[in-house]
């Protein structure tokens, strides 16, 4: 994973992508897709392999930080000449099929005029499995707070601690009950994520 890790570091110093959304938030996110991948026995190792990718890669072709078209190239080039691993045509195309369809927002957006879940056929697991391992990972307060400071460094700590307490109350706590969040894996992992976010947003603390 050393060469992953590298090219997610220099895209980060190339589009300025800050903490929130940068190389811990990457590993983390890989690791809570692996986690979940053990909780399904019948994944190909193609599916396990394009899912951990995803996951990790998706920040690095955010339209909040990057041109999404140039970015999505970079990212398929990198993986079509990753000595760590053989990635075919299809599989690379995969990877930025899934990346650029699972932002939050944009579903939102998408299911309120009617529409579903995009269609990645055969890699329908491995993009669920990376949209849920990013979405877990928005339990995490410090990242919430870290990405407000980034984006608006002229508000005070208690503007952005208030944002955070919001952006919790009506999105992140409905993950669940919104229908988000519906793998079996996933859902296991929620409650000790709750209780934790709770914790920090009334400590006020940065903790990750």
């Amino acid at each position: 994973m050393d060469s992953l890790f590298l090219f997610i570091e220099q895209m980060c110093l190339k589009y300025n992508i800050d903490e929130s959304h940068g190389i811990k938030h990457a590993k983390g996110t890989m690791l809570r897709a692996q986690q979940i991948i053990l909780t399904l026995p019948k994944i190909t190792e193609s599916e396990s392999k394009i899912a951990v990718y995803a996951a990790a890669l998706h920040d690095m072709c955010d339209h909040k930080y990057t041109d999404v078209k140039k970015s999505s190239k970079e990212i398929y080039e990198w993986l079509r000449n990753d000595s760590s691993n053989l990635w075919s045509d299809e599989e690379a195309n995969a990877v930025i099929h899934i990346i650029t369809t699972m932002s939050y927002s944009k579903l939102k957006n998408a299911f309120a005029s009617g529409q579903t879940f995009p269609d990645h056929g055969k890699w329908q697991m491995a993009y669920h499995i990376a949209r849920h391992a990013d979405l877990l990972e928005g339990y995490i307060v410090a990242r919430c707070v870290l990405y407000n400071k980034h984006i608006y460094p002229e508000k005070s700590d208690d503007e952005h601690w208030l944002r955070a307490e919001e952006l919790f109350r009506t999105r992140v706590f409905k993950y669940v009950s919104d229908g988000w969040i519906f793998l079996p894996g996933a859902l296991a992992c929620v409650k000790g994520l709750e209780d934790e976010a709770h914790r920090c947003l009334e400590n006020r603390s940065l903790d990750w």
